[in-house]
């Protein structure tokens, strides 16, 4: 606990005693800044991190126009599902980010903003068909990314949150393939 207090101590010194020095301090990378657990993320973890960010900020997205496009019920309802889930996701997603120093991206993939824009565009069923279709094959692929955080990540904060979302993610797959009919 002491090494951890010491480091962000000398660094709050290090930047009175420069800035009443008149002398900037060298240049100093974010990456370089060990996370609470001391333990630096790996490729994997800034990536998954990255990926899930974005996916977050898809189906969110997706949830919302679902709420109010979708022509049944139980769509409906999912759509308020990922909104809130997804939501709650990313509050401690960015919260992690900014511990471990990743930088996250602003909006979704081209391929997520497709999919948003192919959603927005269409009405009725044609609606209820893409945005059921394209949320169940966004929904494997976070569960395979996160499924792959966890067995190959590194850093325990990153590792806990993808052991965190796996089951709202299944449960998300397993509520769009029943609203598509699929069980």
């Amino acid at each position: 606990m002491r090494t951890r207090l010491t480091l962000p101590l000398a660094a709050v010194a290090l930047a009175v005693l420069t800035g009443c020095s008149g002398q900037q301090p060298p240049p100093q990378s974010a990456a370089a800044v060990p996370g609470p657990t001391g333990e630096q993320p790996s490729e994997q973890d800034k990536t998954w991190m990255r990926a899930i960010h974005q996916a977050n900020l898809t189906e969110v997205q997706a949830g919302r126009l679902a709420q109010g496009k979708a022509t049944t019920k139980p769509i409906k309802q999912v759509g308020q599902m990922l909104v809130k889930d997804h939501t709650k996701l990313d509050t401690k997603v960015t919260r992690t980010a900014e511990q471990l120093a990743i930088d996250l991206p602003t909006s979704p993939s081209p391929e997520q903003h497709e999919l948003l824009n192919r959603i927005r565009e269409v009405s009725g069923q044609d609606f209820d068909q893409d945005f059921l279709s394209g949320m169940i094959k966004a929904h494997r692929e976070a569960l395979n990314a996160t499924k792959t955080e966890i067995s190959k990540g590194s850093a325990p904060a990153v590792v806990a949150l993808a052991k965190t979302a796996a089951p709202s993610l299944e449960q998300h797959l397993k509520a769009l393939r029943k609203a598509q009919g699929g069980g």
